[in-house]
């Protein structure tokens, strides 16, 4: 991504059409995720806006990155933070193992042999609700 932003010249562009940019950066809480981010910050600077994503798919305590210098460096440039909650792993296996979208999962038809159950349902309601929350704090 970071290369097609720089050889299409996006940035640039933007600037003269008065459009302002935002990079959604989403993280897990792996110090791989802070070297990514450093990269990005390097690159880009205070030429974007940054939107960090904390996804915890993998784990909900992200010590890694909001001790690093990249986090700082990041909320610095007037980066927002929002939270992915995780979604129960059995209902994402069955969301994924039926190439859902999360709109299919909440809405389609018990039609296949691995469908999401009520339940299910009403969890990837809980979990969308939660994530729209989440988005709306940043009146983007």
């Amino acid at each position: 991504m970071a290369l097609w932003i720089e050889e299409s010249g996006v940035l640039e562009l933007a600037e003269e059409l008065g459009i302002s940019i935002c990079y959604w950066n989403v993280m897990d809480s792996g110090k791989d995720c802070v070297d990514l981010l450093s990269k990005l910050l390097d690159q880009f600077g205070s030429r974007l806006n940054y939107v960090l994503v904390q996804n915890q798919l993998r784990d909900d305590n992200f010590n890694i990155p909001e001790f690093s210098g990249a986090n700082d460096w990041a909320l610095d440039l007037n980066a927002r933070v929002i939270t992915l909650k995780r979604l129960h792993a059995p209902v994402m296996t069955k969301i994924d193992s039926n190439s859902y979208s999360f709109w299919a999962a909440i809405n389609k038809d018990a039609d296949s042999l691995n469908a999401l159950g009520l339940l299910e349902r009403q969890r990837v309601k809980i979990w969308l609700n939660h994530a729209y929350r989440e988005i709306d704090t940043l009146d983007v």
